[in-house]
């Protein structure tokens, strides 16, 4: 993991009880619920569609299983995990509306996180007719897994529509020390991320 994956990592961790529930959907080759598992002692679980994602999750004595997240939320009970993580996989969904509704269903609460399509960066490119390519999005528009474009300003108006209700939001730039004096009317141009703690709207 790089550097900054690894800020990444301690920011979600921060956002998590220690030995609580955690399900993490796109799990991925199961690093970060290593993490969680280490350093807060969590009682973890992931799923990946990748199988060789899963082989590595089984060599490391983390539960995971192989499936579709769209597909298999269904067979999880209502608030059967204390938090249901989300990390850099709500792009690649067909039904991202579906997804957020089952977590949060199923998660007492969830984390969300995206790379940002609103980075500067990211729109600088656009301007200039090529497809983006950065650090958080290294694919090209050929081979990215990458099906729906979302900002972070974007996944703030889906969330009231959906009567969700955001706890934290926290904008990742490039340095933790940054973080604390971006004003969040600039964080869809400048953050590359976004990570995002929801819950159901319990006022309805």
């Amino acid at each position: 993991m790089t550097e900054y994956n690894n800020f990444l990592k301690q920011k979600i961790a921060k956002c998590i009880v220690p030995k609580s529930k955690v399900l993490d959907l796109g799990c991925g080759n199961g690093n970060l619920l290593n993490f969680l598992i280490e350093k807060k002692q969590i009682n973890g679980y992931g799923i990946d569609l990748d199988f060789n994602n899963i082989v590595n999750c089984i060599k490391e004595k983390i539960p995971a299983f192989q499936g579709n997240i769209e597909d298999c939320l269904t067979a999880f009970g209502d608030n059967s995990y204390d938090t249901v993580i989300l990390s850099q996989t709500l792009q690649e969904t067909k039904n991202p509306v579906k997804v957020l509704q089952e977590l949060l269903r199923i998660g007492k609460k969830g984390i969300v996180t995206f790379p940002n399509f609103g980075y500067w960066q990211t729109r600088l490119q656009l301007l200039a007719g090529s497809p983006p390519v950065t650090k958080t999005l290294p694919y090209e528009w050929y081979n990215t897994p990458n099906i729906r474009i979302i900002t972070i300003k974007a996944f703030r108006k889906l969330c009231k529509e959906q009567n969700i209700s955001i706890i934290k939001e926290i904008p990742i730039f490039n340095h933790s020390i940054l973080t604390t004096i971006i004003p969040k009317n600039l964080s869809n141009l400048v953050c590359k991320r976004g990570i995002f703690i929801i819950q159901k709207n319990i006022t309805n």
